[in-house]
């Protein structure tokens, strides 16, 4: 139980360092506040409270780096500046947090304002090295005026790594942006290209019914049955082709499970059905082997369990509930739906369930219904291969 509880301190602790806003801050004040307090308390441990209120100022100056790296940096800078003359001893804790600074302020401001800050911080370390004998050796003060420079350096390029990981977050928005406009674009272009035509000649034969009596009405009902049903198998094509294209889904992702789109299209019929006063339930029983992957069954599906809820919806009867039953086996998909038969009805089923029965076929499925007693039963039977 130790290990598990040590894993979850870590895990949570792990969440917690990325949601750092600034990491780069957060990592450099930390190493350097470290480095000072070990200094201070571990070597030469203060005794005066005066002293020690002293170091406590500027290591909270430090700590407020975080927020504000420039005017802090800059207060850390006088206060050492300052405290290296008028505090006696004071200038063994100087060093961290001028090198802390210095690196802040090259890496929040521009290029000149770190070189001037470099050449200004490198002319007092001469300046002290020359006005207070004993201060520095030449060779101390040339290495001070190196890790000037190195701070320099260090926070020119937090600087410029910072805006590339920036630009590389942008870029990767806008690429998914393009990605996204392009599918938009691609999918809007073949639904133009496969169902315009057919939804125009729908709509042309339907206006036509009323001022051209010359053609006969089962004549039309019949064109109208087909121009539905080369619609419905181009949309069919059209999911099919979209589950199957990687443009259109994550990388990584298969198919979804059929057990998992039966349960997600029921509950979604049950849904629609219950919000306009329907009563009744869908029943899914899938056996254990069933788990398996189609994306061309589950178009089929989608667009068997759509047609079955929405017929529903236009022709039943809400007084009487419905039951829809689907059983999925390692063979065979069957699905059995019935509902009271409303006053509007079409007997014997209208354009959209021969359309569907065509698709069902094509599939080697087999579609049949029937109306008995007021009720309106149906029953739906797909091969798995």
């Amino acid at each position: 139980m130790r290990w598990v509880g040590a894993d979850a301190s870590g895990c949570t602790m792990l969440k917690r360092l990325k949601n750092i806003a600034h990491p780069f801050l957060a990592f450099i004040i930390a190493a350097f506040s470290l480095v000072f307090e070990c200094d201070v308390w571990l070597f030469t441990p203060p005794k005066q409270w005066w002293f020690i209120s002293v170091l406590m100022l500027a290591q909270a100056l430090a700590i407020g780096c975080y927020w504000s790296p420039v005017w802090c940096s800059v207060a850390l800078l006088l206060l050492n500046g300052v405290g290296e003359y008028a505090i006696p001893g004071y200038a063994q804790f100087t060093s961290y947090f001028m090198f802390l600074s210095v690196i802040l302020i090259c890496y929040k401001t521009s290029n000149r304002i770190a070189a001037a800050l470099c050449l200004l911080m490198m002319s007092y370390t001469c300046l002290e090295t020359m006005i207070r004998p004993g201060s520095f050796t030449g060779y101390g003060c040339l290495a001070f005026c190196m890790v000037y420079a190195v701070a320099s350096t260090v926070g020119r390029y937090m600087a410029w790594e910072q805006r590339r990981t920036e630009r590389m977050r942008e870029s990767v928005m806008v690429e998914s942006r393009l990605r996204q406009l392009e599918a938009n674009q691609y999918l809007a272009a073949h639904l133009h290209d496969a169902l315009s035509q057919e939804l125009a000649l729908i709509s042309m034969e339907t206006q036509l019914h009323a001022v051209d009596k010359s053609v006969p009405d089962e004549e039309r009902w019949r064109r109208v049955s087909d121009y539905t049903q080369n619609a419905l198998a181009d949309l069919r094509g059209i999911i099919t082709q979209l589950r199957d294209d990687g443009d259109f889904k994550k990388d990584g992702d298969e198919p979804e499970n059929v057990v998992a789109l039966l349960r997600r299209e029921a509950a979604a019929g049950d849904k629609l059905l219950h919000d306009h006063g329907f009563s009744g339930e869908t029943v899914l029983d899938s056996a254990q082997d069933a788990n398996m992957h189609s994306s061309e069954l589950g178009g089929l599906l989608s667009l068997i369990c759509h047609e079955i809820y929405t017929n529903m919806l236009k022709h039943a009867e809400t007084a009487r509930p419905y039951h829809v039953s689907i059983s999925l086996s390692s063979s065979r998909v069957c699905i059995r739906y019935a509902n009271g038969i409303g006053e509007q009805s079409v007997a014997g089923g209208g354009s959209g369930l021969r359309s569907l029965q065509s698709l069902i076929t094509s599939m080697g499925g087999d579609f049949s219904h029937d109306a008995r007693d007021g009720e309106w039963n149906g029953t739906v039977e797909i091969p798995l291969r």
